[in-house]
């Protein structure tokens, strides 16, 4: 009898503590906008980049303003290199053209000289063979023959010289081309290193990846790590996060109390609009796997809000 009195008075103790109600869930969130102009960190030669300058956070940005500006260093290096490089090509093909048209002259004025000889040397040749002793005349048909050998070796020269002038010429041009592009492309990187605007609004700055502290001027980063954003507010919701093991506590459309870190005494209504059908590892929150929450504000607030501001979750009422 006295084992049976025990075994109620356990029963009836466990069903008093699973009655007991669970804590209100709180949560803390972020608020967001759905539309937002990114900036990236580029992809460059060393792989990282530092972030040399940007826009004071909060301050809204103009289309075309700079927003963010990475360390271009290297770059410029680079360009100034190239500048040289240019300019000693541009040098050289200057003092090709000016070799070769000298050697080019020669050869036409060595070309005109044999012309001349040859027309000469036709004229003796054709004085009729009985004017002239048989040695006289065919003496003159050889000289004829030899000029006309060296016209055509004259004219060949000539040919050479002109070939070899437009090969120097070509194979110079190739190299300042060649510095060209390498310039362009240089520029055009070192312009990537200064982002602008494309829409009006507040620079948010981004978050490292790893530690979740905010981006920080000096910073160095990798390519593809968001650096800042400039957010719509036409569109604006809360992010939170779950660990996976309160996940049981929430479902879709469930009603919530909102409250903007830099307004702890205005309580808004909120309502969770989405939970995410997989968790994901957040590295700077330990090993654990956590479920992102959207909610949506019930009402407009009285005062402005802007996508950054940090924001309390509470909900009143969690089912058991």
């Amino acid at each position: 009898m006295s084992r049976l009195i025990l075994l109620l008075l356990c029963s009836v103790s466990l069903l008093a503590v699973a009655a007991e109600p669970r804590p209100p869930l709180l949560l803390s969130g972020e608020l967001r906008a759905r539309e937002s102009q990114a900036f990236y960190a580029p992809m460059t030669d060393n792989w990282r980049v530092e972030v040399q300058w940007l826009m004071p956070e909060g301050q809204v940005a103009q289309p075309g303003e700079i927003v963010v500006v990475f360390d271009g260093a290297s770059i410029q290096g680079a360009i100034d290199t190239e500048t040289v490089a240019l300019n000693t090509a541009r040098e050289k093909l200057q003092q090709e053209k000016n070799k070769h048209a000298q050697t080019v002259l020669e050869k036409e004025f060595a070309l005109e000289r044999e012309q001349l000889l040859l027309k000469k040397a036709a004229i003796d040749a054709a004085v009729p063979k009985q004017f002239l002793s048989a040695f006289e005349y065919e003496s003159f048909q050889v000289a004829k023959t030899e000029a006309r050998a060296k016209v055509e070796k004259a004219r060949k020269e000539l040919a050479q010289a002109k070939l070899a002038r437009d090969v120097a010429i070509k194979k110079q041009q190739i190299s300042i081309d060649r510095s060209l592009d390498k310039l362009k492309l240089n520029r055009e990187r070192l312009a990537a290193m200064s982002l602008r605007a494309e829409r009006a609004g507040p620079v948010l700055y981004g978050k490292h990846p790893w530690t979740g502290e905010r981006v920080f001027v000096g910073m160095t980063a990798q390519p593809s790590w968001e650096i800042a954003e400039i957010p719509s507010l036409s569109d604006l919701y809360i992010e939170a996060w779950l660990h996976e093991i309160d996940i049981d506590r929430v479902r879709e459309g469930q009603p919530a109390v909102l409250t903007f870190d830099s307004r702890l005494q205005s309580e808004l209504p909120a309502t969770l609009t989405e939970i995410a059908t997989q968790p994901q590892r957040r590295k700077e929150w330990g090993s654990g796997l956590y479920y992102r929450l959207v909610f949506s504000l019930s009402e407009a607030p009285e005062f402005q809000i802007l996508p950054g501001m940090g924001a309390r979750i509470e909900f009143p009422e969690v089912d058991s």
